[in-house]
């Protein structure tokens, strides 16, 4: 399955609640991702990356048969309007085009 990756840096400050955003999105509008082409989609913390200028990282990985549906996810307005709400207040600018190619570089399966 292939897999994309998104990245934001966190505002100081922003983290608590910006992950909350994230959890209670992603959570309560999972029925509408499965049904836009999602398989699963992750997202996590690295604190590995605090330091004054921020709150640290998300990471998003999105898991999708076409590299489109990740595309026409930050199309749409809903997410849109989340994305310029959540760059204003709790991540830096960033865009999203390249998070449809953003596929692993490396993939071992150890199973």
């Amino acid at each position: 399955m292939p897999e994309f990756v998104h990245v934001a840096k966190i505002l100081p400050g922003g983290k608590q609640e910006f992950l909350r955003q994230i959890k209670t999105a992603f959570e309560s509008g999972s029925d509408g991702l499965k049904a836009f082409g999602f398989k699963r989609v992750r997202s996590f913390f690295t604190p590995e990356t605090v330091d004054a200028d921020g709150d640290g990282l998300l990471v998003t990985i999105y898991e999708a048969d076409d590299p489109d549906v990740v595309k026409r996810f930050y199309e749409q307005e809903i997410v849109i309007k989340q994305e310029e709400q959540a760059h204003g207040r709790l991540v830096h600018e960033h865009d999203h085009n390249a998070v449809p190619m953003n596929v692993p570089f490396v993939d071992v399966d150890l199973s």
